[in-house]
């Protein structure tokens, strides 16, 4: 279980600082006067994970055997999907900017180029963005998202098979939660710091490709040990 849970968080690590809504939106809310709404989107954030991989945990638990290899072939074939789809997505990002470009300049060109750049002139007119308006964002960014909740299905169809204990059904989704609220929080106080913007804009080059191959050789290994278990 432990070396399930290891992987199963380098493959959360990767997706979470990989272009998506929670990311965009952790970016955006990160560039006014303080952190204070940056650190209030990770607040929801967590909160909004925590209500959909607790869903997840402890509903798998009432599923019989066979529908439960059902689902993990299908959560292997969709995770295949997403990943597929990272490689193949299109670079939004583009040559690097100057030497002389500053953080601002760089933030503010990173969020042009992922198709936020209105919402990031109404985020840094803002006079006092609050903890709450933050938190409000980030819960109702993450729970309206479905794509996240399919991707939680299809992760922890593999790591919850039938017959797994409630002390594991609990402790996995706390284990998420900490991670990812702890994540989150991390890059909203390194996108205060000079020059973090414009080494983020960099990894987009890579970061979806290797995630895409990360999935991808988790929907592979997943499928078999499936399959293999089943005959």
């Amino acid at each position: 279980m432990l070396a399930h849970l290891a992987g199963l968080l380098g493959v959360l690590t990767l997706g979470l600082l990989s272009p998506g809504p929670d990311f965009l939106l952790i970016l955006r809310n990160s560039l006014g006067p303080t952190a204070r709404r940056g650190l209030g989107t990770a607040a929801g954030i967590a909160l909004g994970l925590a209500v959909q991989v607790s869903a997840i945990s402890l509903g798998f638990a009432a599923l019989p055997a066979s529908a439960m290899r059902a689902l993990q072939l299908a959560g292997a074939a969709y995770l295949a999907y997403l990943g597929l789809r990272a490689l193949c997505a299109r670079d939004e990002t583009a040559p690097d900017s100057p030497a002389t470009d500053t953080p601002r300049q760089a933030q503010h060109a990173f969020l042009s180029r992922s198709g936020q750049k209105s919402v990031l002139s109404s985020a840094t007119r803002a006079v006092a963005p609050t903890l709450h308006r933050g938190f409000v964002d980030g819960l109702v960014c993450n729970l309206t998202n479905p794509k996240a909740f399919l991707f939680f299905v299809g992760l922890f169809a593999q790591v919850l098979p039938s017959g797994t204990p409630l002390g594991w059904r609990i402790a996995l989704p706390v284990t998420i939660v900490v991670h990812g609220g702890t994540l989150w929080t991390l890059v909203v106080l390194a996108l205060r710091a000079p020059l973090v913007a414009a080494q983020l804009r960099r990894a987009q080059h890579w970061l979806p490709r290797v995630f895409g191959l990360a999935l991808l050789a988790l929907a592979a290994w997943l499928a078999w040990t499936t399959l293999r278990t089943a005959a």
